[in-house]
């Protein structure tokens, strides 16, 4: 009876210990499965990219089950091919491409359950000779899918390239467990990963938006083209943080290229248009973006010719071409002068795509930047047309010269809104000016004629503008200038000659006294093309008042040799002598038109005088 219990009483221990046992090592396939999956969380929390994460869960588990060879790879269904994510054998781990499905990972996705290739004729069954490229063929091995509701993402194995049979069921419903909870876990990190990806893209998509929008700006805001080059280059500058920016564009006319931005360690350059290069050359046939993240030097020295670099020498370089239809217009460019590999392929991506978009908008301000040029030079066009019709006019109205001067310099005076203006004709022969419109602060001044000083001089001399805009008195002391008796020193000066042919007859000066540099590049076009056109027609009206003039002179001769005929065709007749005082009285009050005339002879003997002829109010 006691041999009975006793015997009862083992067996029941020894359940006990076997079932301690089970728990035991269920408890510890927890443990091990918790490990996997807090392995993956912690990855999570750290923000380890995916390739990371994949290998921290591969290396956890290869320590669980001390295996010899460990893949964890993905599915895409739509190119049917596997990406293997992590793969390590003995301990080394190796990097396959990837590649199209076989057999084995076919029925793993149209099973969905996993396969346990216990020895050497099994794993040939199944493989052939064909083995993963840098792997031993494998003995024994467990690949179990990776589940995602009904969809198989993608597989776990374990192998051993040594020995047969190192695999049991124990340990596939382990792995099966493990992929279970893992499939959800390696989901929410690849899509934490998509996520964290998206989230970039929107966020260079915005930086992308950001230059775009400015330059859009710019327009809004009437910008100058210089100006919207500023604004983008610093707004690329600073989404870059590059040591080096350029914006580049291309003048295909005269084979220029033209530096519209260059900053280096926040330190802007201004560079001169050069002629295109080799390496620019190379960029324009290229038409696409061009990556030299090392060896600079090396590979700009394999041009002929200099290339056009400004500043230090890079190590690192990106240029993208800025394409308008077919045609390179420019392009932008990140460097770096201290260290290489400075610039990844997601920095040529974003900086293209810019490029991209920027094309349009930098053309369509170029083109709103010409239009508002074109209708100012059209604006002055017709200011000119103004003063030249005004001329004209008094042409047409037979004004004296004195007026037409005096039209002139009050129309030039409101085109400019000069604080004085003056016009004079130089007579080189006695070498005197003869002022003959002089205006200042609204007061006008009438001046004598007075021998002329060196910049009138050097205006018949060279036929060129004088231009004076700052330094006045360094100027005075040059050309020894005579300032008009009652007006002010200016501050900023312009003469404009007037030529006939090759000769100055005349200028015209717009002067500033209160501040100095008045008197813009546009000012001076202007006041050269009214001098061109002016010349010519202030010459004519000269000409008509000279032709006017000698016509008077003509009419008054004719006037004396029709008196003179007359008293030479009384002698003629014999007439006495009371005939001829009547006759030469009567044409002397004809050609004169006075009602008062009288000849009067002096008898010096008797002390008289004689009145042969005398009118009194006709």
């Amino acid at each position: 009876m006691l041999k009975t219990k006793a015997a009862s009483l083992t067996t029941r221990v020894h359940e006990l210990e076997t079932a301690l046992e089970q728990q035991t090592s269920q408890l510890n396939q927890r443990v091990a499965e918790l490990a996997v999956i807090n392995s993956v969380q912690e990855a999570l929390v750290r923000k380890i990219d995916m390739r990371g994460i994949y290998k921290l869960v591969g290396e956890r588990i290869g320590n669980l089950f001390d295996a010899e060879a460990m893949l964890i790879a993905s599915f895409d269904p739509e190119y049917e091919s596997e990406f293997f994510q992590f793969a390590i054998e003995k301990g080394e781990e190796v990097h396959p491409q990837a590649r199209p499905l076989d057999n084995l990972r076919r029925q793993l996705i149209d099973e969905k359950q996993s396969i346990l290739i216990k020895d050497k004729s099994e794993a040939y069954a199944w493989f052939k000779k064909e083995t993963i490229p840098g792997t031993k063929p494998l003995l024994s091995g467990i690949f179990t899918p990776l589940l995602l509701g009904e969809k198989v993402t993608g597989y776990i194995s374990l192998q051993n390239v040594d020995r047969e049979n190192a695999f049991v069921d124990s340990d596939v419903k382990l792995l099966e467990t493990l992929a279970n909870s893992m499939s959800v876990a390696l989901e929410n990190a690849r899509l934490f990963e998509e996520t964290n990806r998206l989230l970039k893209e929107m966020k260079q998509r915005n930086g992308e938006l950001s230059v775009i929008n400015s330059v859009q700006e710019g327009l809004v805001a009437q910008m100058n083209m210089d100006e919207i080059y500023t604004l983008v280059g610093d707004r690329i500058r600073d989404m870059f943080d590059a040591q080096t920016v350029v914006i580049r564009t291309y003048d295909y006319k005269s084979k220029l290229e033209n530096y519209n931005y260059s900053i280096e360690k926040g330190e802007r350059l201004v560079i001169k248009p050069r002629p295109f290069d080799e390496f620019t050359n190379y960029l324009i046939q290229l038409k696409k973006p061009q990556l030299i993240n090392e060896k600079f030097k090396e590979y700009i020295d394999q041009f002929s010719d200099e290339p056009n670099l400004e500043g230090e020498v890079p190590k690192s370089a990106v240029f993208v071409p800025m394409v308008l239809g077919d045609v390179v217009i420019g392009n932008l460019s990140l460097q770096n002068v201290d260290h290489e590999n400075a610039f990844s392929p997601s920095d040529v991506s974003l900086l293209s795509t810019l490029a991209n978009s920027m094309s349009v908008a930098l053309e369509n301000a170029r083109l709103f930047d010409e239009t508002t040029r074109l209708l100012k030079e059209t604006e002055q066009r017709t200011t000119e047309l103004a003063v030249i019709n005004s001329v004209q006019d008094g042409l047409a109205k037979e004004l004296d010269m004195q007026a037409i001067y005096e039209l002139v310099g009050n129309r030039i005076r409101d085109v400019f809104d000069a604080q004085a203006v003056l016009i004079a004709t130089l007579d080189t022969d006695a070498g005197i000016e003869d002022f003959k419109y002089i205006i200042e602060r609204g007061e006008r001044y009438y001046h004598k004629s007075r021998p002329y000083d060196k910049v009138r001089q050097h205006l018949i001399d060279t036929h060129e503008k004088i231009l004076i805009n700052s330094n006045f008195e360094e100027a005075h002391l040059k050309f020894g200038m005579n300032l008009v008796p009652g007006t002010e020193y200016p501050k900023s000066l312009l003469f404009v000659p007037l030529l006939i042919g090759d000769t100055v007859k005349s200028y015209v000066s717009l002067q500033n006294i209160d501040r100095e540099h008045a008197f813009s590049d546009s000012d001076v076009r202007l006041l050269e093309t009214l001098a061109n056109s002016m010349s010519v027609a202030l010459e004519n009206a000269r000409l008509f008042d000279e032709t006017t003039r000698l016509l008077k002179e003509t009419k008054q001769r004719s006037a004396e040799l029709s008196v003179i005929n007359s008293v030479q065709e009384g002698l003629a007749k014999e007439l006495h002598m009371q005939a001829i005082y009547e006759l030469v009285g009567d044409k002397l009050s004809e050609v004169m038109n006075s009602l008062d005339i009288d000849i009067r002879l002096f008898l010096p003997e008797q002390n008289l005088v004689a009145y042969p002829y005398v009118r009194d109010q006709g």
